[in-house]
């Protein structure tokens, strides 16, 4: 028959009297103590198997605006794209120059069609522009940015 009392995880009442010392009751579950938790995490295998768990990072999110000379420094921001990393660009210093403002624009989709992707308005003013990098996915009915699969 199954001891109830031991199904539940409770002491029984009718061996209560038998067993008087805690040396006799054994389990094969112990109790923990105190200090057993922060001593199994602070393990050299827990440490290093959480270092394996993280993902680390392998993209970059680069964000640029114009410099004092109210233009943008693109030089090397082709390999950035190849790498899949994502760029933002904020143009919102140059609202009161429209005209700097468009060749700005110009020079940022230029770089997206030479290395074949696509520019993203993130506002309704066209100031603030992002260009995901090589296979990156936007979904543009979900407004979800993330990394495309590749099998």
């Amino acid at each position: 028959m199954v001891n109830l009392f031991r199904l539940l995880g409770l002491p029984n009442p009718n061996l209560k009297n038998h067993l008087e010392t805690d040396e006799t009751i054994q389990s094969n579950f112990p109790n923990p103590q105190a200090g057993d938790m922060i001593i199994h995490l602070s393990e050299n295998r827990i440490s290093e198997w959480t270092n394996k768990m993280i993902l680390k990072p392998t993209h970059k999110v680069i964000y640029l605006k114009p410099d004092n000379l109210r233009r943008l420094n693109l030089i090397g921001m082709d390999k950035e794209l190849i790498n899949g990393n994502l760029l933002l660009f904020n143009l919102k210093e140059l609202i009161h120059m429209p005209s700097q403002t468009a060749k700005c624009s110009r020079e940022i989709r230029q770089l997206a069609e030479n290395n074949g992707l696509n520019v993203f308005a993130l506002n309704e003013s066209d100031t603030l522009l992002m260009v995901p990098g090589l296979n990156m996915r936007v979904d543009t009915h979900k407004h979800i940015l993330g990394l495309s699969n590749i099998t």
